[in-house]
């Protein structure tokens, strides 16, 4: 067993060199198509659903780069408040502009739109609804919106790669694309990482990689390396983990009295368990010295910061990282520095 001072949680995925054995040789399925990034899967969707002219309604409690893809696309923003259950609110549906399309976010993996998709299909048909499941890799394709996207480097060792599922029988993307410029830097941060080099270093790498991705206005493709790291990632395996991780979590949260956004249910597989934390950056910075690097979702922006519930959030919320590197020991290391 490691010694608890060696124990670092969080941060961008490591990749091993090793994992790429028979990447030469690979060929991908003729079928299967990957986008570059999140962000190039919705624009891939705005652009095949655009109508003139084209208003898109977004929660106010949205990651900035959903809100870049859409100007991208050249949609004009309509901005919507969270139900008490983190959905679009049902009664507001009258006010949504004919033919316009709506976002809705699987929040970190935790939000099941499906019911309140039924009931807008219902009742509004001429809506174009869009679910966001970057945050749920596992239920992307369960969905009953028209489109749903997900992304792979927030749940894999993949340095880029977005799928799209559409129950829309004319989706055809357009698949004669660039490959995208950033996965490149993600790559060799990834390489480095796990060579365990000065973190000052790998890290020069991903924020270069990110500074490429913003930078990037068009839709891209997501790189061969990404095919190839998918095909042969073991998901069951990863799955079973992060449900493992997830589960002690709760355990642990649960003794302490840690205030979860979200009750915990065994059929969820999230991205990260989201807690509510006062004083939350004082708490995040202590977390820091003990090598634990937990995300926030997300920083406040100027599109969202009228919104009062969006401030609540996000100057409190703080993510528990649960993902397949770890085990039951940094679970209980986590949560005991939060104690």
């Amino acid at each position: 067993m490691r010694s608890k001072v060696n124990i670092k949680i969080g941060g961008e995925f490591e990749i091993n060199p090793e994992s790429l054995k028979g990447f030469l040789d690979f060929k991908p399925d003729a079928s299967s198509f990957l986008f570059s990034s999140g962000r190039s899967a919705l624009q891939a969707i705005l652009k095949f659903t655009k109508n003139k002219p084209s208003f898109i309604y977004l929660p106010y409690y949205i990651c900035s780069s959903v809100v870049s893809a859409c100007k991208n696309e050249g949609y004009k923003i309509i901005f919507y408040e969270l139900d008490d259950n983190f959905l679009f609110p049902i009664n507001d549906i009258a006010n949504i502009k004919k033919n316009s399309a709506l976002l809705t976010v699987n929040y970190f993996g935790f939000v099941n739109d499906n019911p309140l998709i039924k009931r807008i299909k219902r009742q509004r048909p001429d809506i174009t609804i869009i679910s966001d499941q970057v945050q749920s890799f596992w239920t992307y394709k369960d969905t009953l919106a028209d489109f749903a996207f997900t992304s792979l480097r927030k749940h894999f060792a993949i340095p880029d790669g977005a799928l799209v599922h559409s129950n829309r029988k004319d989706w055809k993307p357009e698949k004669q694309i660039k490959e995208n410029g950033f996965y490149w830097a993600k790559l060799l941060a990834s390489f480095l990482k796990n060579e365990k080099v000065d973190d000052n270093i790998y890290l020069k790498f991903f924020e270069e990689g990110e500074r490429l991705l913003d930078e990037e206005r068009s839709i891209t493709k997501g790189s061969g390396y990404a095919q190839f790291l998918l095909s042969v990632a073991e998901l069951n395996l990863i799955k079973e983990q992060r449900l493992r991780n997830t589960k002690k979590v709760y355990e642990l949260g649960n003794k302490i009295g840690l205030d979860f956004v979200f009750q915990y249910a065994e059929n969820i597989v999230p991205l990260v368990v989201p807690i509510l934390v006062k004083n939350r950056d004082e708490v995040r910075k202590k977390l820091f010295n003990k090598n634990i690097f937990l995300p926030v979702h997300w920083p406040l922006e100027a599109f969202n910061s009228i919104s009062a519930r969006t401030r609540e959030i996000t100057n409190s919320e703080l993510s528990l990282v649960i993902d397949q590197r770890y085990s039951e020991e940094e679970m209980n290391y986590q949560i005991r520095n939060l104690s």
